[in-house]
């Protein structure tokens, strides 16, 4: 399994920087984002010239794109959706990269109450709506169980992933999330029981708490908080359908004042906390 890298690491910096930081560090591939304000490295709506340019400019450093990926810039209700796909298509990005949307429950033991059935369920439908359009561009859906949408536990996950398309939809698996979604559960458990659903995955440590903020970026840096990255990163490699893992880290996004000696400073460290645990 190999690593890659946001580029929301880099948000607030241009796409050359971010793929030479990404590149230096050693890492093989990307997560390219499509996040206006946060990290707007490609634009949806372009000429398939910037596409290809940018699929270039990604390939002259020997990266891979692992997925595009553009929460708040990529809605799979609209009617721009396609283009989207076309973007992807163009970039040779094999995946989008995104939340699953919905509303979670106030509480576990409401999990399977009728209004949270019917957000779930709302969500399944838009899902595998997607996944037809996505079948026709022959890009693929990697789904984040994510804190506060409608798929964010391990109970979740069972109830939705057998009721998508799995030939065009897969998890996108992180750990931090599932730590702070509220229900208690293990990562590590969570990610045994649902891991034949997963496609690709995401990697950053967490701060003890629980809590749904995800906390300081110090403690996001693999090796910096409470998540047994190594006894999760020894099942991630167990999975068949993954190539790799990525960092995503948030906090040194645009507008957060991180200077870029700072945000290559947090990716070097990941890369050298990592790179043993996926060699």
């Amino acid at each position: 399994m190999k690593l890659g890298c946001s580029t929301i690491l880099y948000g607030g910096y241009s796409l050359d920087e971010a793929l030479d930081g990404i590149a230096k560090a050693g890492y093989a591939a990307i997560e390219l984002c499509a996040r206006p304000g946060m990290a707007p490295h490609v634009e949806i709506g372009k000429s398939d010239s910037y596409y290809l340019n940018i699929k270039n400019q990604i390939a002259s450093r020997g990266l891979a794109i692992e997925s595009l990926a553009g929460t708040g810039g990529i809605s799979m209700t609209s009617d721009d959706f396609p283009r989207v796909l076309e973007a992807a298509r163009l970039l040779g990005a094999p995946m989008i990269a995104e939340g699953a949307g919905g509303e979670a429950p106030m509480v576990e033991n409401d999990a399977f109450a009728p209004e949270y059935e019917a957000s779930l369920h709302g969500v399944i439908d838009i899902l595998n709506r997607a996944a037809e359009q996505s079948a026709e561009y022959g890009v693929k859906l990697a789904i984040k169980p994510h804190v506060g949408t409608a798929i964010y536990s391990c109970k979740s996950i069972l109830k939705a992933m057998p009721q998508l398309n799995a030939d065009w939809i897969g998890l996108n698996y992180d750990a931090s999330h599932i730590w702070r979604s509220g229900t208690g559960e293990d990562p590590l458990d969570t990610l045994r029981q649902v891991k034949q659903y997963a496609i690709t995955f995401r990697i950053r440590d967490n701060r003890a708490s629980r809590e749904r903020p995800i906390g300081p970026v110090e403690n996001q840096i693999p090796g910096n908080g409470v998540l047994d990255l190594p006894a999760l990163a020894q099942e991630m490699q167990t999975t068949e359908r993954a190539q790799y893992v990525v960092l995503e880290i948030v906090g040194t996004h645009n507008g957060t004042g991180y200077s870029l000696e700072s945000v290559q400073g947090v990716v070097d460290r990941s890369f050298a906390y990592l790179s043993p645990l996926f060699s």
